[in-house]
């Protein structure tokens, strides 16, 4: 500043430079959302419209837009943008703070004779309390000057100064809550471009999943491999013996795989049965109690109401915050919130509270902290979900005994489910530390089980049977709303059946795995070092690959039949599609599909060929003497099984790296495009009213997702291609079926 001096640089350059420095420089170190009163943030906007005034700047733009950010986050909390009631007594708030901080420039002013002066400057202001309604700080203050006539003209013509920043403050303060808005509508109000991320495809919880149809493949090759080692070693040569150990050797490898890979799943679905208990089932239960008539829904015990379980959550986390930030006890706030909850059932009541949040606790007495008033944005926005539901257009009187039934069983469901939770920590990636009951050989013990007690009513039914059972009882209460109802809660609720379950199987597959890989460890021993004793356990425990086999051959044959399915929709929709780029594209998917029934095939007869020879080979080395026919016909089994399992695995690399490889990026747009009639009607159904708390932007893209596990459950691409095209299909659906 003093070199631009020597410099000859003039006063006021030097000035607006320093000005500029300075803010861009305030405006780093300052935090965006840290709240501070209205008052202090007015008297920063003072200094500042005298600083742009002395330095002939553009009062019109005062705020640079990172400034506007940091003022909007103090001042409208995210959610209250559009709210009606609270930018009026936030206006209202503002006013007020404007007003008083001109009155005590005024008395400041030694040039003006306050004592005189500021009685006649609060009475035109009450004069003009209907004006201060409006919005717009030029016509008010223009005739709030404009009216005081009864001050000399040298002293009023000094209040014009002060009375000019006032405006310009009101000005600023309304740019500030105009940007609020704007963000809201662009959805600009975000601390980071993650949130505006599609859901991976890992995030798709469903039967028979991605990464599953993966371990049938793993698992076909293990027990190929093991029958392959088996039949060798029925060839009493040297060269039969090197194969037999090798083959066995390799095994090792491969069931290691297979089990964390499995592991790894297993994992995915657990933490995705946790989600659901800890973010969902409330929602669930939520949605149902809300389906109730108000007779039911007021004999229930207010322990047991989810809307008041909901916001006693949140409201303890208010009470322990406002201890935290210093302050007093929130006797008003209480005093609402008991009278709430002792009709927590009436929409009126529920209305009447919200309105004191809007008008009273986050725009006045908690608008100093920002952190408050998300507290309450989070309350104010549970009691608009609960007025919603209790306020929806459905007539109640068509499932009461279905609805209370249902909401009865979650009840019982839910402490069932939070104790089959495995929420132990885990280790190296894909183990986990679990008690006994949730090891998975005790897990794949009861997932047989399952056959024998097939009922949610038996005392020994599964979680997954039980969980099967509520989804029925969902759907049933849906279907007499005509499935208008529940569509979303019914879809989580199947996600958690589908987590369960797949969870079970995982088990399954990991001690089949383990199996596997005890086997072939004792078995290569036994071949290294001629131990006879190992090589005979070691037969008999090969034979546990045979349920390996079965396993996956069981999962083959039906991702056949869902590939046969989709190949039909396929072939139907290339037939009524108006579009010749689209048909053109559906049948390239149509040929993918042929070629991939075909490696399916070819893995299912390896695993078939397996499964035959496993148990024939144990026999034949058991009680060779017994058996008629020749110790050939099973060598020749599994050795059809190895060479087919190893082809299947080159073949993979075909269809991986060339077939797939040469599709086209955009196959995902043109796919949903084929299906853009379904995939409207299920938007529709699943869309829910749109509210003015969370953005339209964000609404969406959860209305979007939703669709777009759907859609991927109906239609099963996920069999047809690879985590990569499958994600395309995924990414375009969740982006609205936008080509942009």
């Amino acid at each position: 500043f003093i070199k631009q001096a020597i410099d000859g640089v003039s006063f006021i350059d030097r000035f607006k430079l320093y000005s500029i420095e300075t803010n861009w420089s305030n405006g780093e170190v300052v935090q965006r959302g840290t709240g501070a009163s209205y008052s202090h943030g007015l008297d920063y906007l003072h200094s500042k419209v005298l600083e742009y005034r002395e330095s002939e700047q553009d009062l019109d733009n005062i705020l640079s837009r990172d400034w506007k950010i940091k003022f909007a986050a103090s001042m409208v909390p995210r959610g209250m943008e559009l709210n009606e009631s609270f930018i009026i007594s936030l206006h209202q708030q503002v006013h007020q703070v404007v007003f008083e901080k001109l009155l005590k420039e005024v008395q400041a002013d030694k040039r003006i004779p306050s004592e005189s002066v500021v009685p006649m400057l609060q009475s035109r202001y009450a004069e003009m309390e209907g004006q201060r309604m409006s919005q717009d700080p030029n016509p008010f203050w223009d005739d709030y000057t404009s009216g005081l006539n009864r001050i000399d003209e040298a002293t009023k013509e000094r209040l014009e100064d002060h009375i000019f920043v006032a405006k310009r403050l009101d000005q600023i303060c309304n740019q500030v809550i105009e940007h609020a808005s704007t963000g809201y509508l662009y959805n600009e109000r975000i601390s980071s471009e993650l949130y505006n991320q599609p859901k991976a495809v890992d995030s798709i919880v469903d039967d028979f999943a991605v990464e599953a149809q993966n371990f049938a493949n793993s698992l076909t090759q293990a027990a190929a491999f093991s029958a392959g080692a088996l039949a060798f070693r029925l060839i009493d040569s040297q060269v039969g013996s090197i194969f037999s150990g090798l083959i066995a050797a390799l095994n090792i490898f491969v069931s290691i795989g297979t089990m964390t890979n499995v592991s790894r799943y297993k994992l995915r679905n657990e933490e995705a049965r946790i989600i659901f208990y800890e973010e969902k089932l409330l929602n669930v239960m939520k949605a149902v109690f809300s389906l109730m008539d108000r007779q039911n829904q007021d004999d229930c015990p207010i322990e047991q109401n989810p809307f008041v379980e909901d916001l006693e959550k949140q409201v303890e986390n208010f009470y322990i915050n406002a201890k935290y930030y210093d302050y007093g006890e929130p006797e008003e706030f209480k005093a609402a919130y008991e009278k709430l909850k002792m009709n927590i059932n009436d929409p009126r009541t529920i209305s009447e509270f919200m309105h004191q949040l809007t008008s009273k606790f986050i725009v006045d007495d908690y608008h100093e902290s920002s952190y408050m008033q998300e507290y309450l944005v989070n309350i104010y926005k549970t009691c608009y979900e609960m007025h919603r539901l209790l306020t929806d257009n459905v007539n109640r009187e068509a499932g009461v005994t279905e609805a209370k039934a249902l909401f009865e069983n979650l009840q019982t469901f839910r402490p069932r489910l939070k104790d089959s939770l495995q929420e132990g920590a885990v280790r190296f990636g894909f183990l986990k530390k679990r008690r006994f009951s949730h090891w998975d050989i005790s897990v794949g013990l009861r997932y047989f089980m399952s056959f024998v007690f097939f009922t949610e009513k038996c005392p020994g039914a599964q979680m997954s049977t039980q969980t099967a059972g509520v989804v029925r009882k969902a759907r049933r209460l849906s279907t007499l709303y005509k499935s208008t109802t529940l569509r979303r809660e019914i879809r989580d609720l199947e996600e958690l059946y589908w987590a369960t379950r797949e969870s079970d199987i995982a088990s399954l597959i990991f001690v089949a795995g383990f199996a596997v890989f005890i086997a072939s460890v004792v078995f290569t021993i036994a071949r290294i070092f001629a131990i006879d004793v190992l090589e005979r356990f070691a037969y008999w425990a090969t034979l546990a690959s045979a349920f390996g086999a079965i396993l996956a051959l069981t999962h083959l044959v039906r991702k056949t039949f869902i590939l046969l399915r989709l190949q039909a929709i396929l072939g139907k929709k290339a037939k009524d599609t108006k579009s010749l780029d689209n048909a053109e594209h559906i049948r390239q998917v149509r040929w993918v599909t042929w070629i991939q029934i075909l490696l399916t095939l070819c893995r299912a007869t390896a695993a078939g060929a397996a499964a035959v020879a496993l148990p024939w080979s144990v026999a034949e080395y058991g009680f060779g003497d017994r058996i008629d026919v020749r110790f050939l016909v099973p060598f020749w089994i599994a050795f059809g099984a190895v060479i087919v399992a190893v082809g299947s695995t080159l073949f993979f690399f075909v269809v991986e790296f060339v077939v797939r490889h040469n599709l086209s990026p955009k196959l995902g747009e043109y796919i949903c495009e084929s299906f853009r009639d379904e995939i409207g009607l299920m938007a529709e159904v699943l869309a829910k009213p749109v509210n003015d708390i969370d953005t339209k932007q964000v609404q969406e893209r959860e209305t979007w997702e939703y669709v777009a596990r759907e859609f991927l459950h109906r239609y099963r691409f996920d069999t047809v291609f690879a985590a990569d095209r499958y994600g395309n299909i995924l990414q375009y659906i969740q982006g609205g079926m936008d080509p942009r």
